[in-house]
Order: C-alpha cells, then sequence, then structure tokens
C-alpha cells in the first residue's frame, strides 16, 4: 500500500518529465536556427530590445516597430527578448534554447491537465501528441512564436489553479488572485491571452456533476468572485492597450482583405480556411509558413471547399452537445478550440492573419483531449491497437517536426520552403524580388515584383515600397502609376501622398503635385515633406511668393528646424523681391545648429549691397 501512494505521488512528476523530454527531443534541432522572417524585424534590427536599460521604453513600445502601426501590445514577450539579448548577447542559440524548454514546460502541463480528467495512460499519448505536434514548429522554431508559447504557459498553469480549486468546491482567494495575474501576464504577452475565461469554462464541462438549480447556484456562487475579477483584470489591460496604442482594440485587416473586409467575405473565407484548421491539426503534411494571396483568396460566396468547412464545423459541434452528457470530455475539446480560435477567426473582428500556423499552438490542446479521450474510452479488448495507432502517429508527428524545425533556420529558407511548396504566393514573389534587388540584379526584381502584383495588386504597402524603388530608378511612369494605386487604396496615410507628390514632381507635373499635395492636406492635416513639395512646385512655376508661404509654413511644422530650410526660405524671398524677409530667414537660419554662418555672411553682404 505505501510503494502504491508513493508511485501515485511520483506519478505526475514522471509524467510530466517524459513528456518534456519527448518535446525536447523533436525539437533540439531547432538550436541551430538563426534569425529568421520577423525575426529580424521584431528582434534582431530593434535596438530598444538590446539594453535592458531601455525597459521604461520596451513596456510603452508596440509589438511591431512604430512604423508598421500594428495594433499589437506585448510588453512581457519583448521583455522576454530583452532579457535574453542581455543573457545570451544576442546569440540565436540561446533564444531558441529558452523556447524550446518553454514548450517542454506546457507540453508537461498540457500532459498534467490532462492527467486530472483521464488516467495517466491516456493523459501520456495526449501529451506526447501536443509535444510533437508539426503545427508548433512555427511557434517553437522561430523566436518570435515566443507569444503562443507563454500564453499557453500562463493559460494551462491558470487552468490547472482552477481545476483544483473547482475539485474542493470552493475556489479560494489564493487561487482568484494566482488565477488572476496569471490572466494578465497571459494578456501581456499576447491579445490571445484574454480567452482565459472561456479556457476556465471549457474545463468545467467535465466536471459537471448532475443537474438542476441547486447545481446551478452552486455553480455561479462558486465561480463568480473569480469572473468578476478576471473582468476587472481586463479592464485594466484594455486601459493601459488605450494609453499605450491610443485604442482598447482595433482591427488590421490582412491583405486578403485589403479591398474587401465585410463580414460576408471574411465569413465565406474562413468557412474555406476551416477545412486547412482540420487538416493542420490531424494531417499535418503540407506545412507552410505563408498562407497569404494566392495561397489563400478571399471568397466573397460560398465555395465548395467553404460548404465542406461549414459542414465539418457545424457537424462536429453538433456532434459535441449531442453526446455530452455521456462524454462531456468531446464538448471540452470543441469549446477549447473554438475559444482559442476566436480572436484570428476574423469573425468578431478582422485580425492580421487569415490563416498561421502558429496561431495553432494554443487551440491544438483539443487535439490532445481527443487522443486522450479516445484510448480512454475504447473497449479494453481493443485499446491495444488503439494505442499501437496513437504511437504509430506520434513517430509520424516526430519524423515531420524534426524535418520541419530547419526551415525556420534562416529567412532565406523559410521563402525556399515557400517557394516549393507556393510558387503562387505573393508574398513569396515578392520576398524573391527584394533577394534579386539586394544581389544588384533590379531587372530580375522587377520581374518577381511584378508577378507578385498580378497574383495580388490590392496591397497598399507593397505599391508603396515597388513604387519608391522604381522612383530611385528613374523609371518615374510606372512609379507615379503604383503611388497612385496605393494611394487609393489608403488615402490616410501620409507617406503614401508624400510619395506620389514627390513622383509627379520629379515628373515634372508641377500643377498636378500641387493637386496631390492639397489633396494629402486635407486628408492627412499639416505636413512639412507636403509643404516643402509644395513649394518646390511653386517655385519650378516661378510663383516664387507662394513658394515662400509653403516653405515657411514647412519650417513651422517642423519638429526642429535646418539651416537648409531656413536657407531655401531665404532663397526664394529673395526671388520674390523680398530682401528685408530674406535678411529675416537668414538670421534664424545662423541659429540653427547646423548653421553655415560663413554662407549666411556671404549673403547677407551680397543682399544688404543689392539693396
Amino acid at each position: 500500500m505505501w510503494a502504491d501512494r508513493l508511485s501515485m505521488k511520483r506519478l505526475p512528476i514522471l509524467l510530466c518529465v517524459s513528456v518534456a523530454l519527448l518535446a525536447t527531443a523533436v525539437y533540439v534541432n531547432s538550436l541551430g536556427n538563426g534569425f529568421a522572417y520577423d525575426d529580424e524585424t521584431i528582434l534582431q534590427n530593434r535596438e530598444v530590445l538590446h539594453s535592458l536599460a531601455n525597459i521604461g521604453e520596451l513596456v510603452t513600445a508596440e509589438y511591431w516597430p512604430a512604423m508598421f502601426h500594428s495594433a499589437l501590445y506585448r510588453p512581457l514577450t519583448l521583455l522576454s527578448f530583452a532579457v535574453d539579448w542581455a543573457v545570451w548577447k544576442g546569440s540565436p542559440f540561446g533564444f531558441h534554447l529558452v523556447n524550446v524548454a518553454l514548450h517542454a514546460f506546457v507540453a508537461a502541463l498540457v500532459a498534467l491537465l490532462l492527467l486530472r480528467l483521464f488516467p495517466w495512460w491516456a493523459a501520456l499519448a495526449g501529451g506526447a501528441v501536443f509535444a510533437v505536434h508539426p503545427v508548433h514548429t512555427e511557434a517553437v522554431a522561430n523566436v518570435v512564436g515566443r507569444g503562443e508559447l507563454l500564453v499557453a504557459l500562463f493559460a494551462l498553469t491558470a487552468c490547472l489553479v482552477y481545476v483544483r480549486a473547482v475539485r474542493s468546491e470552493r475556489i479560494s482567494l489564493s487561487a482568484v488572485f494566482l488565477i488572476s495575474g496569471l490572466y494578465a501576464l497571459a494578456c501581456f504577452s499576447k491579445e490571445l491571452g484574454v480567452v482565459l475565461p472561456g479556457l476556465l469554462l471549457a474545463t468545467d464541462l467535465p466536471l459537471l456533476n448532475g443537474n438542476g438549480r441547486e447545481k446551478l447556484k452552486r455553480f455561479v456562487r462558486t465561480r463568480t468572485p473569480l469572473f468578476a475579477s478576471l473582468a476587472l483584470v481586463l479592464a485594466v489591460v484594455l486601459a493601459v492597450r488605450w494609453a499605450v496604442l491610443g485604442a482598447a482594440l482595433r482591427s488590421v485587416p490582412d491583405r486578403a482583405f485589403a479591398i474587401d473586409s465585410s463580414f460576408i467575405t471574411r465569413v465565406f473565407t474562413m468557412a474555406r480556411v476551416w477545412v486547412r484548421y482540420f487538416e493542420l491539426l490531424l494531417f499535418p503534411v503540407d506545412l507552410s509558413a505563408d498562407y497569404s494571396p494566392a495561397v489563400i483568396m478571399p471568397a466573397h460566396g460560398l465555395t465548395a471547399m467553404g460548404a465542406l468547412g461549414l459542414v465539418m464545423v457545424l457537424g462536429t459541434v453538433a456532434i459535441a452537445v449531442a453526446t455530452f452528457r455521456r462524454v462531456p470530455e468531446l464538448l471540452m475539446a470543441v469549446m477549447w478550440a473554438a475559444v482559442s480560435l476566436a480572436p484570428v477567426s476574423n469573425l468578431i473582428f478582422t485580425a492580421e492573419i487569415v490563416l498561421a500556423e502558429r496561431t495553432l499552438y494554443l487551440p491544438s490542446v483539443a487535439i490532445s483531449i481527443l487522443v486522450a479521450l479516445a484510448l480512454a474510452t475504447t473497449h479494453s479488448v481493443r485499446r491495444r491497437w488503439v494505442g499501437i495507432g496513437i504511437a504509430t502517429w506520434i513517430l509520424a508527428f516526430s519524423a515531420v517536426t524534426i524535418q520541419r524545425n530547419p526551415v525556420w533556420d534562416s529567412t532565406e529558407a523559410v521563402f525556399d520552403d515557400i517557394r516549393r511548396k507556393h510558387p503562387e504566393s505573393s508574398r513569396m514573389l515578392w520576398e524573391f524580388g527584394h533577394r534579386y534587388r539586394r544581389g544588384g540584379n533590379w531587372e530580375k526584381a522587377k520581374g518577381f515584383f511584378d508577378r507578385s502584383l498580378v497574383v495580388w495588386p490590392h496591397y497598399a504597402p507593397n505599391l508603396f515600397d515597388y513604387a519608391g524603388m522604381l522612383a530611385r530608378e528613374g523609371e518615374l511612369e510606372k512609379a507615379d502609376s503604383l503611388a497612385a494605386m496605393a494611394l487609393e487604396l489608403k488615402p490616410e496615410n501620409r507617406q503614401f501622398h508624400r510619395l506620389h507628390a514627390l513622383v509627379r514632381l520629379r515628373r515634372g507635373d508641377y500643377q498636378g503635385t500641387l493637386h496631390i499635395v492639397d489633396r494629402g492636406l486635407n486628408v492627412v492635416g499639416p505636413d512639412q515633406v507636403l509643404f516643402t513639395l509644395r513649394a518646390e512646385a511653386y517655385a519650378q512655376l516661378n510663383d516664387f511668393e507662394r513658394a515662400a508661404v509653403a516653405q515657411g509654413r514647412a519650417i513651422h511644422e517642423a519638429e526642429r528646424s535646418s539651416w537648409n530650410a531656413w536657407h531655401r526660405l531665404a532663397w526664394l524671398r529673395i526671388m520674390a523681391g523680398d530682401t528685408a524677409a530674406a535678411l529675416v530667414a537668414l538670421d534664424s537660419a545662423r541659429l540653427t545648429a547646423d548653421a553655415d554662418k560663413t554662407i549666411a555672411d556671404s549673403l547677407a553682404r551680397e543682399w544688404r549691397a543689392d539693396r
């Protein structure tokens, strides 16, 4: 008896260690990866993350650099990167080591949660599936998948605390505080953390016994303090986001919804994506780092794939509801997947992606629940064969994961993989255009850029980017056309107005420049660059008085005036015949930090002599 009790105490530890070691074994070959893809922009080239002295700036920074206007706020994830940078001196190995360790810990938590619901051998099987699942490679083998790992870590820990508290028939004050703290940490790791209350309710389903009014009253009475506390945490999180981002919530549409983000289009598009969810979670053999057009195209009506997706989702929900009393764990799995996919479903609001494999990290816990359920509920006579089938599945998953990990070694490796699997990808074509441009082959680069825009000409940042490159190469007519297209898609972007006006100015269309500048000022408000371009256009038209007025406005709108700006104003005043005003502008030029006083004095003597 004593030996049995001892083994029962050791069982959770042995289970967690076994699953964690398995997770580590299949991801150990990711430790040699470098920084790849989004790692470069978010982490490697982000100076604010390279010193812990910048913590004050870091906790008030957007997740992506500010120029992207991402509306994402993940200070805890950024803080973890800053700590890693300080500890590992910028070495990718350390970042990947932390990711693998986090994944091993999360896999152990999944097994531990399953142990609360199923026999140990079923929990082991479910935990093992989570540990080796190939769909996790993007979250684990790519450093910026860290947000997914942290959210899962805090959410699963909260669920374990919750299950233990609920089984004691009383959620203590310490449990309320602990779960609320974990909720805050999850929310500040990634926006997905907001779903934790829903996940807690999902874990409630297998624990509900009996029914009736008294059962409902007890349920409401015991949960109310906790969920009231979670509501308060959510209010604080939204207030902090408002203070940092200027909005508590904001849609950032994926490029697939660039021209039509209506609810109908999003529903029909996501119905097609639901089929891919099932495929990636159950048979993950066609993995990809990119699902942008034309890998997935928006749907404006019900397609055959969309109809299949609707049938699969509605059928799964119907079966789970119908069998709830006999197997509540099935509904728990369905609810877990639905809740954790809600933020990226594009049904509540428009998300930044249509599909990304990293977003399936937390939802894939549902598959582990189903695996444990299948093994636990199978008759003992057939259980061996089901176990063999699951073991074969785990081995196959492990092989795919080990093979997949090196894809995230570098940006080049990522896009080479996309090119092999999805040569139709507009994002891949765009990246190869940049690759050839960096290599000095502009003509080949243009070919890839053009092909990308043929596939998907509705993404304004790409149009703007290409227009700028063409302008620098002197291909102004095409640059003008693309800049106009970008502006039509995103008229609120002041950079697009600036580029279009500059290209038109370089083409010698000065009236057209003034028209674009006027439109830009009406849309985005006063802008230093637009006023400067207006001044240049008027100067080219020999209307020096208006040019001087525009240059004065440009100086007024500048955060810090420069010698060149004041010198230009002085010259325009001279050309307009106002020597007195020119001398005043020249005096202001002398006071700037970059003033060339020798030239200023020489010009002042010359202009005074002319008077």
